[in-house]
């Protein structure tokens, strides 16, 4: 079973940085090492995707899966040498530190341990198919309540199929903020060229599983995979080469406020998955 400490060590290479928690500054080696580190910043859900967005400037990961993206959305095969890098070393990971509050940023009673589930039917939200991520466990992210309503997030007692006003599931492996070029399984907003300027992600999450990170966990020696899972908002999405690729179209010369409304209103991450690999 993956706890909450690998689950923090993830949130590190989402975010490129050191992350712990209020509720582990108790140990005298946690407050030492954060008296020596650069000044902590918090790390909450609304502010997540940008934090993402920041990390994948600097990590080597995220710059070879966007060469790897544009070879398959723009046909652009990459050049000589090309090497992929699928692993994020987390002990190189010094200049950054963030905190958070487990209470306030995790959601324990909507946890899911889906790594012995096998489908035998088809599931729907939002009304599209929902490919539920099988093999992967899931830590909640405590986003009840923290929008306009919870109806994107369905109802907790589910079925096969969608209710009225819910929003359907995506998954994001990677990002990379400002690149030129196509961007898929993104959060940043780049400019497109065949797909437009916007922010993508994907339903399928083996599709999203080609460009996840991966880490050595420091406290099990194990190596994991890590995903976020979405909503989107139909409203705001366009669907592309054959409905595999969302895009939430972010209009050129928009301010760093107006995008931030922008992917509050069509994109929310509310699951951490894991998965050993």
């Amino acid at each position: 079973m993956i706890d909450n400490e690998i689950a923090l060590e993830a949130l590190g290479i989402l975010c490129n940085a050191n992350v712990t928690s209020v509720q582990r500054q108790a140990s005298p080696t946690v407050q030492l090492q954060s008296s020596r580190s650069a000044s902590q910043k918090w790390l909450v859900i609304k502010k997540f995707i940008p934090t993402i967005l920041d990390a994948d400037d600097t990590c080597e990961v995220s710059r070879c899966n966007f060469v790897c993206l544009q070879g398959v959305l723009g046909a652009v095969p990459p050049s000589a040498g090309f090497r992929r890098v699928n692993e994020v070393d987390i002990g190189a990971v010094k200049d950054k530190n963030h905190i958070i509050d487990e209470n306030e940023f995790f959601d324990p009673q909507f946890n899911r341990d889906y790594r012995k589930l096998k489908d035998t039917e088809t599931y729907y939200r939002g009304g599209e198919v929902y490919e539920r991520p099988c093999g992967w466990q899931r830590f909640a992210l405590k986003v009840l309540d923290d929008y306009d309503g919870n109806a994107w997030l369905g109802t907790r007692y589910r079925s096969t199929q969608s209710v009225p006003g819910e929003w359907p599931v995506s998954y994001h492996g990677t990002s990379k903020k400002g690149a030129d070029g196509i961007i898929q399984g993104h959060y940043k907003p780049g400019s497109g060229q065949k797909y437009g300027r916007g922010i993508y992600s994907t339903p399928y999450i083996k599709e999203a599983l080609q460009y996840a990170k991966t880490f050595t966990s420091k406290k099990t020696g194990k190596k994991y995979s890590v995903i976020l899972q979405n909503r989107i908002n139909p409203q705001y999405r366009q669907k592309y080469n054959n409905d595999k690729y969302w895009l939430i179209p972010i209009p050129s010369g928009s301010g760093a406020e107006e995008e931030q409304k922008m992917v509050e209103r069509a994109i929310r991450p509310y699951g951490l998955l894991l998965k050993e690999v």
